[in-house]
């Protein structure tokens, strides 16, 4: 059973790619929630912190990309949206 906790690991982290790409081609991060963000990072360091209690492998590593996933997110959300902000006060 604790491959399917690996291919449900791996499978996690594919699922922030796509939107890292996109955000990196596109420079728009217009349509994301940072609130939503903020919250899955709390929810995913609160998780690591009890994985790490029970001492499960696979929830440690999952929980500890999906929050440094998260992390890299928020900070792409901040960069990117300052531009928007910018430029709408050049509007």
């Amino acid at each position: 059973m604790e491959v399917a906790g690996w291919v449900g690991f791996a499978l996690t982290q594919v699922f922030y790619l796509p939107q890292i790409i996109k955000i990196f081609r596109h420079h728009d991060v217009s349509g994301l929630a940072l609130p939503s963000w903020f919250i899955l990072a709390v929810a995913l360091l609160s998780s690591l912190i009890y994985s790490v209690s029970i001492h499960n492998n696979v929830f440690i590593a999952g929980n500890a990309a999906g929050l440094m996933q998260s992390i890299f997110m928020i900070s792409l959300i901040l960069r990117f949206g300052k531009k928007e902000v910018t430029e709408a006060k050049i509007s």
